[in-house]
């Protein structure tokens, strides 16, 4: 079963995981795991360092331009990045997601 993957940095702990829950809430993802890294980007002329927070969502591809919505609307930066690709689930899990996406597949 095939199942998406969105992958996106934040400002803050808080951030990831007020996304994540709401994303959760509102049916758009099953599962959101967060944790912090060091980010290097060149920002209006200059190599900015940032302590940043990932935020890894999993949902189904039913789901992709909602979520993606949703990360556009509520993401704190004027520029969010929001990484998508599918992978391949085991298929108890792949039925777990379905069950409480309520999708049908």
């Amino acid at each position: 079963m095939r199942i998406s993957i969105f992958y996106i940095p934040t400002g803050s702990p808080e951030e990831a995981r007020q996304l994540g829950q709401k994303a959760i809430e509102d049916k758009l993802a099953v599962c959101s795991n967060s944790f912090a890294i060091q980010s290097l980007y060149p920002w209006e002329g200059q190599i900015e360092q940032d302590n940043e927070f990932v935020l890894i969502l999993k949902t189904l591809p039913a789901n992709n331009e909602a979520l993606q919505a949703f990360l556009e609307k509520h993401h704190s930066y004027k520029v969010p990045c929001i990484l998508r690709w599918e992978a391949d689930v085991n298929d108890a899990y792949g039925n777990w997601m379905k069950e409480i996406l309520r999708i049908n597949l």
